[in-house]
C-alpha cells in the first residue's frame, strides 16, 4: 500500500505527493520489413520520500486511430523515493497484420500512433489513478515491391557472358530506399548459371518506381539458353534469389529477394 504523507491530513491537497507520469520515448530493439520490437518508455515521477509500489498500468495502442494492442501490465515496479523512475511498455507488432487493420499513405514514412491509459496505485486514502494519453510517429516500414524487367546482354567473351538484370523496385515510402551489399543467384531455365556480389545497386527515390540494373556474369555454355531466346525471340524463364541491405529512414533492413518471370532478352 502507498502510505501518502500522514502530514497531509484528511481532505488536504494531495496534488504535490501524487506521482506524475510522462512519455519520455520509443526504443526500437528490433525491425525488419516483417516486424517490429520496440519500447515505449515513461518516466514517472514520485516526489514521496518513500518507494511507490506500481500496481497497474493498463494500455491502448492506437495506429492511424485504430486500436492495435491494449492490455495491462504492472510489471511488479517500484517507484524509487524522491526520484524519477522509468516505465518500458514492451511492443511487438506484425506490419501484415497492422496493414491489414491501417493504410500507410503512399509517400510518407510515419503513421501517428496513439497511447492511453492509466498508471494505479493503491493508496491509504484509496486507489490513485494518474491518466496518461500521448501521440507521436510511429514506423510505417514497408517491404519495396520488386519485379523482374529485361535481361540484357552486355557482352560476349570467349568463355562468358556479361549480363545485366533490370529489376523495378516500387518504393512506397517518403523517403529513398538505397540498396547495397547484394549477394545473387540466377537461374535459367531452371538451372543454376550466375552467381555474385554487388556492393552498391543505388537508390529508389520516395513514392517512385525506378529501375536498378544488376550486373552479372555467366560461363559462355551456361548461356546458351539466353543465347538462343534472343536470336528466336522467345522468353527466357530466369529466376532471381538474393540477399541485399536496403538503407531504410529507419536504419539498414535485410531484404530477401525472390522473384522470377518469362523474361525478353536483348542485346
Amino acid at each position: 500500500m502507498l502510505t501518502i504523507l500522514l502530514l497531509t491530513g484528511c481532505g488536504a491537497d494531495l496534488s504535490g505527493f501524487i506521482p506524475t507520469v510522462k512519455f519520455s520515448r520509443f526504443s526500437v530493439s528490433d525491425l525488419d520489413f516483417e516486424h517490429i520490437d520496440t519500447d515505449f518508455v515513461f518516466t514517472v515521477d514520485n516526489p514521496n520520500p518513500i518507494g511507490v509500489p506500481l500496481d497497474r498500468f493498463n494500455y491502448d495502442l492506437s495506429l492511424m486511430d485504430v486500436s492495435i494492442l491494449y492490455g495491462s501490465d504492472p510489471q511488479g515496479l517500484e517507484l524509487v523515493a524522491e526520484g524519477s523512475s522509468e516505465v518500458a511498455l514492451p511492443v511487438s507488432l506484425d506490419f501484415v497484420s497492422v496493414y491489414d487493420a491501417i493504410t500507410a499513405t503512399r509517400g510518407v514514412d510515419n503513421v501517428g500512433f496513439g497511447l492511453a491509459g492509466d498508471f494505479g496505485f493503491d493508496s491509504d486514502i484509496g486507489p490513485v489513478d494518474i491518466t496518461y494519453d500521448e501521440h507521436g510517429d510511429f514506423p510505417a516500414l514497408r517491404t519495396p515491391k520488386i519485379k523482374l524487367g529485361k535481361l540484357k546482354v552486355n557482352s560476349i567473351g570467349s568463355s562468358s557472358v556479361d549480363f545485366g538484370l533490370n529489376i523495378d523496385v516500387d518504393n512506397d515510402h517518403g523517403s529513398a530506399l538505397g540498396f547495397t551489399d547484394m549477394g545473387l543467384k540466377v537461374k535459367f531455365a531452371g538451372i543454376q548459371v550466375g552467381n555474385g556480389s554487388i556492393s552498391d545497386l543505388g537508390s529508389v527515390e520516395g513514392a517512385s518506381t525506378q529501375t536498378l540494373t544488376l550486373p552479372f556474369s555467366v560461363d559462355y555454355a551456361d548461356a546458351i539458353n539466353a543465347i538462343t531466346a534472343i536470336a528466336t525471340g522467345q522468353k527466357l524463364k530466369v529466376d532471381l534469389d538474393a540477399d541485399v541491405t536496403v538503407s531504410t529512414p529507419f536504419g539498414p533492413v535485410p531484404l530477401h529477394i525472390d522473384e522470377g518471370g518469362d523474361l525478353s532478352v536483348t542485346e
